[in-house]
């Protein structure tokens, strides 16, 4: 058998290779949905909107491995090769067209090394490709709108994927990469953790309100010792996320840490953090109630201004959004306790979030004027309760991922093996 190691079984060798042609027949069946848009840009005909807020099918794509929503774009990723839709007036897609155009159809970004990991901001995108390294691009700032996010030292626009060489020359390499609005957190493989981008209400997690058009370490982590399930030795960051203007930070103890704009309460710290419209944390500060009363955060997810956390007693708690200004355990149905037991993944927008469960059922809850709960057009106007959306939304195919931002969404199914 051609390419079997020298006295390997022909058995064993002719196992393996059922076992690749399964896993890439099982990947060419991970379909693609997008939908979103909110009333208010649907009803102005905003040309950077989603198409519909029901899920649609791209008919001609397959084999998706992982997705990312921004304000006004989205990407995904196919065999490494990332592609990304929506809005380019900040040079966000990283692909030629003209200055200001809409792609509202998928497209290849000329990159020339495989991608790993996308996340989107309002006016830049960033990368972790495969082999560590960091790619961003998009809107560099201006005097009057403070730096933009892409890092690379200078507020000139980057039109194109281009190279954080600060990592490359230090020779760290990238775990996990998030946009804000108009910041950028990266966490490298060693646990360090890097910002950059506009810097006021502290959301760069240095102290100050300070622009940054490089990466600059955070170094609280060093040194705090605030951890309550884990007090002997400093934080060890696994998982970052950014919402429009805060940032929030996870540890290996399950443990959040969230700094920047806490103007909706979306920092979680109760009433003595929320003041007035500028109230802010410029040093990350511990979510303190959960590891109180001996819950581990397992998974989270910004909105736009809220947070929803899972535990690891598979209890959901939410934030913000000027509704909530700590921890408030999220209300579940009673028929779905058993299903919402088993959460693998949580997304939010503005205004809206979701659990996607083991069986492949997406819980949507929160405002109807988002336009992504995909609860068909009789919805009521607010859902509080975590509610299924119809599997015939997705064709009755099974979820295996999903992704917010703002009023976009994109979500893969994998297809029946005998429909596709």
């Amino acid at each position: 058998v051609r390419g079997a190691a020298a006295g390997a079984p022909v058995a064993a060798v002719a196992a393996a290779g059922a076992v690749r042609r399964c896993a890439a027949a099982a990947n060419e069946r991970r379909r693609l949905w997008r939908w979103g848009g909110s009333s208010a840009l649907i009803a102005r005909g905003a040309e950077d909107s989603e198409v519909s807020k029901e899920p649609l099918l791209f008919q001609d794509i397959a084999g998706v491995s992982s997705v990312a929503c921004g304000s006004s774009h989205s990407a995904f990723v196919i065999n490494g090769q990332l592609y990304t839709h929506g809005s380019n007036k900040y040079s966000q897609l990283g692909r030629t067209l003209a200055e200001g155009a809409v792609a509202p159809d998928p497209d290849e970004v000329p990159m020339g090394i495989a991608v790993k990991q996308a996340s989107l901001g309002a006016y830049h995108s960033a990368v972790v490709a495969e082999d560590g390294s960091l790619w961003t691009w998009g809107w560099g700032g201006s005097f009057w709108s403070g730096a933009g996010a892409h890092g690379h030292g200078h507020k000139q626009t980057v039109e194109v994927p281009t190279k954080v060489e600060q990592f490359e020359d230090s020779g760290e390499k990238i775990k996990e990469v998030a946009c804000g609005s108009q910041h950028t957190l990266v966490l490298t493989e060693e646990g360090r953790l890097y910002s950059t981008g506009k810097g006021d209400f502290g959301r760069l997690g240095h102290g100050d309100t300070s622009d940054e058009v490089e990466f600059k370490e955070i170094d609280y982590f060093f040194e705090a010792n605030d951890s309550v399930l884990a007090p002997d030795a400093p934080p060890e960051i696994v998982r970052v996320g950014a919402g429009d203007n805060f940032s929030a930070a996870m540890s290996s103890s399950g443990e959040l840490w969230v700094w920047g704009r806490n103007d909706h309460g979306q920092l979680g710290l109760g009433e003595e953090a929320m003041g007035d419209m500028y109230s802010a944390e410029r040093y990350p500060r511990l979510i303190r109630s959960l590891p109180a009363e001996g819950l581990r955060i397992v998974d989270f997810a910004c909105g736009e201004h809220h947070l929803v956390v899972l535990t690891d007693a598979g209890t959901l708690y939410e934030w913000g959004s000027r509704t909530w200004l700590e921890p408030h355990a999220v209300p579940v149905p009673s028929q779905h306790a058993e299903s919402l037991k088993t959460i693998v993944k949580l997304a939010a927008g503005d205004k809206f979030s979701f659990a996607l469960a083991a069986d492949g059922t997406l819980f949507s809850w929160g405002s109807k004027a988002s336009g992504c709960l995909a609860q068909g057009p009789d919805c009521p106007k607010t859902i509080v309760e975590p509610t299924p959306v119809p599997s015939s939304a997705f064709q009755h195919q099974k979820l295996v991922d999903v992704t917010a931002s703002k009023s976009r969404c994109l979500a893969i199914t994998l297809e029946d093996e005998y429909s596709a």
